[in-house]
């Protein structure tokens, strides 16, 4: 039977320069920037414990809300992070949304600072062999590697399935694999979907 390797993905913050107040500016820097700064805006919220209010799934939806195109917003919200298992395959969603939208006078909008997440990824060193120990592990690590297994992993894989429900599936949990998959993780705290996995693994 594999083990299962716990990892963590840390972040630091990196500013690439580019600033935009219009959405037309905002429209070619998305269409320019790498792949590690359209990651950081879409899955910040996520990755900071719902950094911004829960109206808006990620950065960009927000900026478009707070500078008066409500329907961009509610499209850019709607995106589902836990679908996307390519992030060229999003930006062309994004890039799609805004050209079917943007037309009339182009307004001066606040500005809009594209940030990069410079990731990295580390063994914690507890690994599991069997749902006792796995519970225990998921117990014992931190947000960062929850976020890691869940989200992360999908686009490592290039399958909307996350670490925990694949592995579990590997070892004839299919069942409490299918109900981690089910969690919304874009309605709760990473703390909040510990305690609810915790609960899942406990059942008999």
């Amino acid at each position: 039977m594999a083990e299962f390797l716990f990892r963590a993905e840390l972040w630091t913050a990196q500013y690439t320069g580019i600033k935009v107040n219009t959405l037309a500016s905002f429209t070619r820097a998305l269409r320019e920037v790498d792949e590690d700064t359209i990651y950081y805006h879409l899955y910040r919220n996520m990755f900071e414990y719902h950094f911004l209010p829960t109206d808006y799934g990620n950065s960009f939806a927000y900026w478009l809300a707070e500078n008066g195109f409500p329907v961009l917003a509610e499209k850019f919200s709607a995106l589902d992070l836990l679908e996307c298992v390519c992030i060229e395959d999003m930006r062309e969603k994004m890039l799609d949304i805004l050209h079917s939208e943007i037309g009339g006078v182009e307004k001066i909008c606040k500005p809009f600072y594209f940030i990069r997440a410079v990731r990295r990824t580390v063994d914690l060193g507890i690994k599991a062999k069997d749902i006792k120990e796995f519970r225990e592990g998921v117990e014992k690590v931190g947000v960062r590697s929850l976020f890691y297994h869940l989200v992360t992993s999908r686009l490592y894989h290039g399958e909307p399935v996350n670490d925990f429900s694949r592995w579990l599936t590997e070892i004839g949990e299919k069942e409490k694999a299918e109900k981690i998959e089910k969690i919304d993780l874009m309605a709760s705290s990473l703390y909040e979907v510990r305690e609810k996995i915790l609960d899942i693994l406990s059942e008999s």
